[in-house]
């Protein structure tokens, strides 16, 4: 008897089902990276980028470097929009006195239209020529739109910085600028870039090639790789001019943020500004430069914020060596979700249990969350939501095929079976399926047995004069009565009929492994006998009241070593027995058959004959059946003699005699 697979699963169906997990994992996670590479999961893949990002986000520290004048809705209500050039001009004093690196204005300046007042343009434009800390902006033309220019008296300076913003297709920010080229392929500079430079240029730090790379720019020591159209999560994105990720890296309350009044009133603290990049702009709901974040989780954030997110970052990179964010090349990233698709379907394939494989299932996507996290607080953007997938829907493909392979099992167990055994043998034999099945059918094994053979005496008869549906009826009687005796009342299968004949086992397919065992299959074939015979007679008195024919019945009991197993197709197949004990048992039925019927020691005739070998005689014991001893005799097709032994019944009917 073959031992049982660690899993339940017989060896070659758990190598049929190691090669269905590695096609599912494979085929799984193939699906998903293709998936993936049209975009699909993009959205999903973004949202938990910003969950990362508010996360690493939420234990930073402020801004040090970088404060915001900002225009209220009180300021407007009191100069007007857009701000007057004298007020601004005013203001533009009032800050630079505070002594800060950089000033950035973001605000959108025109000049005066004829017959209107140069006072305060005037005053404005000699301001910006005569402190090289100013920075105006613009906005650069886009297909339809044609821009806006900076101040003409800031046109043509290295002092405008673009105001772009990148925008995902969900409406969220998540890239900042560099540079951009025009159609000329001139290089134009960002208002965050612009206003950081003229801070590091004051530490003495600057914008160059990578000495390794002249592709890449550095500020200071710290490489900043553009980014391209599969940067993470982003599948075939708009990757022009030169973008980086942002890290919103500041704390909740961001920036020290300062009122223009108070700066035009001469209210800030001392020093308040002294030494940071100052960005001026406006807040105020009235004027529409808002924008959501992936750190703002759904709230607008005003574009002079962003600008500030934007170049604090610039200066952590040029001064303390931050490194924006990486990802894996396109290679490695697919390799991570096979892996993990691989990971999933080997999970489900090791743990059959499903309580089990849910909470191995929940830790593996807890382990590759962790390790997300845990990368990109590195400063790495691995994938989790592809690979959660992958491992999670290839866990449930493994599962479903091992559950479809358990139906499919055990569809066969019942249809071989079932019919014949009580709900608990079946049960047993669910649960001990590695030693009945391989490769979806009943393994062959060798078994200790007792085969019994029967065969109707005067059916032939029968057969020649009685109408063709009175005698099947008759046939289906006495199988039906005979079968159920076997069957559900002896333990016993009945494996095949043969016209008039039974084949049936005792020892299948639960055999024991033990010779008490093999005993107790022993007596119950023979007390089967003996029932079938009392049941045949009652039969008899019926089939005589009822004007039917009586037949005699043989039976032949041989216990010995057999080949059991499954033949036939896929479609048709049945459980049998073969062997010598199968044919010497078929012998024992036909010995003497003319002579089978004999007087009985009481004087009457029985109507059944039943013959044991030497093998089975030897597990019956002296004190339960009436036996005979018949002798040693040869039986034809074997060359060991048998010596042969008549069971008339059991020991107590011969003492109530």
């Amino acid at each position: 008897m073959e031992p049982m697979a660690l899993t339940g699963w017989p060896r070659d169906g758990r190598g049929a089902l190691l090669a269905a997990t590695l096609g599912i994992g494979v085929g799984v996670a193939s699906t998903v990276a293709y998936t993936r590479g049209l975009g699909w999961l993009q959205g999903g893949e973004l949202a938990a980028y910003d969950r990362l990002v508010r996360w690493r986000a939420g234990s930073a520290p402020p801004s040090e470097r970088v404060a915001i004048v900002r225009i209220r809705e009180e300021e407007i209500a009191e100069y007007g929009h857009p701000l007057p050039d004298a007020v601004l001009a005013r203001a533009l004093r009032a800050i630079a006195a505070q002594e800060p690196r950089a000033i950035g204005v973001d605000l959108y300046r025109e000049a005066p239209r004829p017959g209107e007042s140069r006072t305060g343009w005037e005053e404005l434009s000699a301001l910006f020529r005569s402190d090289p800390r100013i920075v105006a902006i613009e906005k650069l033309p886009e297909p339809g739109e044609p821009g806006v220019p900076p101040p003409p008296f800031a046109a043509g300076t290295d002092r405008v910085g673009f105001s772009d913003v990148v925008i995902d297709r969900d409406g969220v920010v998540r890239r900042g600028l560099l540079f951009l080229w025009d159609e000329n392929d001139r290089p134009a500079l960002s208002l965050p870039l612009r206003v950081a430079l003229l801070d590091l240029g004051a530490q003495g730090r600057a914008l160059a090639p990578d000495p390794e790379d002249p592709e890449q720019v550095r500020l200071g020591d710290t490489t900043i790789p553009p980014l391209d159209g599969t940067f993470g999560a982003y599948q075939d994105v708009d990757a022009g001019g030169y973008q980086y990720p942002l890290d919103f890296a500041a704390a909740p309350e961001g920036f020290p943020t300062y009122d223009l009044d108070d700066v035009l009133d001469g209210h800030l603290p001392e020093g308040a500004l002294r030494d940071r990049v100052v960005l001026l702009g406006t807040t105020s709901a009235s004027v529409k430069d808002d924008f959501v974040t992936a750190r703002s989780g759904g709230a607008r954030v005003h574009g002079v914020a962003l600008h500030a997110y934007a170049t604090d970052q610039l200066l952590r990179m040029g001064l303390d060596g931050d490194a924006p964010l990486r990802s894996w090349s396109d290679r490695t990233e697919l390799l991570w979700i096979f892996a993990w698709g691989l990971v999933g379907a080997g999970i489900a394939f090791a743990i059959p249990n499903p309580i089990a494989l849910v909470v191995a299932t929940l830790g593996c996507l807890g382990a590759l969350l962790g390790i997300a996290g845990w990368a990109f607080a590195a400063g790495l953007w691995v994938p989790w939501l592809p690979p959660s997938i992958a491992a999670l829907a290839s866990s449930g493909g493994v599962l479903a095929e091992r559950t479809r392979r358990e139906r499919a099992e055990r569809r066969v167990l019942m249809d071989l079976f079932g019919r014949f055994n009580s709900r608990r043998v079946a049960d047993e034999l669910w649960s001990r399926r590695a030693e009945f099945m391989r490769g979806g059918r009943p393994a062959p094994r060798r078994l200790i047995i007792t085969a019994m053979l029967t065969d109707l005496k005067g059916y032939t008869q029968a057969a020649e004069t009685m109408d063709p549906a009175a005698l099947m009826d008759w046939v289906n009687e006495y199988m039906n009565a005979m079968t159920r005796l076997i069957e559900e009342g002896n333990g016993g299968m009945v494996d095949d009929y043969t016209g008039d004949g039974i084949k049936a086992n005792f020892g299948v397919p639960l055999a024991g492994a033990d010779p008490e065992q093999e005993a107790r299959d022993a007596r119950a074939a023979v007390r089967c006998a003996l029932a079938m015979g009392r049941e045949l007679e009652r039969l008899a008195e019926d089939w005589r009241a009822r004007g039917l024919p009586v037949a005699l019945m043989r039976v032949g009991l041989f216990t010995g070593e057999a080949i059991v197993g499954s033949l036939g197709s896929a479609e048709r197949m049945k459980y049998t027995t073969v062997g010598d004990t199968v044919n010497t048992a078929a012998r024992l039925e036909s010995f003497h058959k003319e002579d089978a019927v004999s007087p009985a020691r009481d004087g009457r005739a029985p109507l059944f004959r039943i013959l044991i070998g030497d093998t089975t005689r030897r597990h019956l014991g002296d004190e339960e059946f009436e036996l005979e001893d018949l002798g040693v005799h040869t039986l034809r097709g074997r060359a060991e003699p048998v010596r042969i032994f008549r069971v008339w019944g059991f020991v107590e009917e011969k003492e109530e005699v």
